[in-house]
C-alpha cells in the first residue's frame, strides 16, 4: 500500500466512524466529534498534497 492509498483508507475509516457516531451520541457531542474529524481530514489532505508534490518533482 502506498502513502496515498494509506491516507485514503484512513480518511474512509474516519468517515465511517463519524457516521456510526452520529447514531449513538447527542447532537452537541456529534458537533464536537465532527469538528475533530474535519480537522483530521484537513491534515490528511495536506499530507496527500505534499506526497503528490514530492512525487511530481
Amino acid at each position: 500500500m502506498n502513502e496515498i492509498q494509506f491516507y485514503n483508507v484512513l480518511s474512509n475509516d474516519l468517515n465511517s466512524l463519524l457516521n456510526q457516531t452520529k447514531n449513538v451520541v447527542s447532537s452537541e457531542e456529534f458537533v464536537y466529534v465532527n469538528q475533530k474529524v474535519s480537522r483530521i481530514q484537513y491534515l490528511i489532505q495536506i499530507q496527500k498534497q505534499e506526497i503528490l508534490n514530492r512525487e511530481s518533482r
